[in-house]
């Protein structure tokens, strides 16, 4: 709306959350109607201390404020109307298929959440689902670092999910290493085509080669 200058003219860093904006900013006057008039709606909200609230995309122009897997018909969920459903994971052979196993106890699973983003997480790293969903809802080390987080979350589900699908219908398996190079190749492209979006995304590609693990 506000065109290339808009940040400049109102004086907020293009990489701002909207939190940062109204914390960090002071009222200016303008020249331009349109600019004062957004100065005097920022100005009715008065001060704000919170931080930006994560909502996770559920459908076309859904937003909610958790990450959820509730539409994923795992077997666990499926036996309870057909008793002679076969619940063993098909990507491991080995244990019953849940939400928790899928994402990320599983040994397959496991091995490309790790590969994937071991070197980011570090000392947070976990295959533990409810305290992934617990980090990835709230601001994580630096934005950068957040944004790629999530993204890579969002991107691994849906590989792992489309895997499994495509196993219980018959067609061949793909090994750990495919599903790694899909999901990595994902992330890559989605950091190029934010990367002029502000500044912090500029430091996108180099945070993800950077902490990328040898598969």
């Amino acid at each position: 709306m506000l065109g290339e200058r808009g940040s400049l003219d109102m004086g907020v860093p293009d990489h701002y959350t909207v939190a940062e904006a109204k914390r960090n900013r002071r009222r200016r006057n303008h020249r331009v109607v349109i600019l004062n008039q957004i100065e005097e709606e920022l100005s009715k909200s008065g001060g704000y201390q919170d931080e930006d609230i994560v909502l996770w995309k559920h459908a076309e122009g859904k937003y909610m404020g958790n990450f959820s897997t509730r539409r994923l018909q795992t077997t666990d969920r499926m036996q309870i109307w057909n008793t002679s459903i076969n619940t063993t994971c098909v990507l491991c052979n080995s244990t019953p298929e849940s939400c928790a196993h899928l994402f990320f106890d599983c040994s397959y699973t496991r091995k490309i959440w790790r590969s994937l983003v071991g070197g980011l997480m570090q000392d947070s790293f976990t295959t533990d689902w409810s305290n992934l969903i617990a980090l990835v809802s709230k601001p994580w080390l630096t934005p950068i670092k957040t944004f790629v987080l999530r993204y890579t979350l969002q991107a691994a589900v849906h590989a792992i999910w489309w895997e499994r699908n495509a196993r219980r219908h018959g067609e061949k398996p793909k090994d750990t290493y495919a599903l790694i190079m899909f999901v990595d190749k994902g992330v890559r492209l989605k950091l190029l085509s934010v990367k002029e979006k502000g500044k912090h995304f500029n430091e996108g590609l180099t945070t993800w080669f950077g902490t990328r693990l040898n598969t």
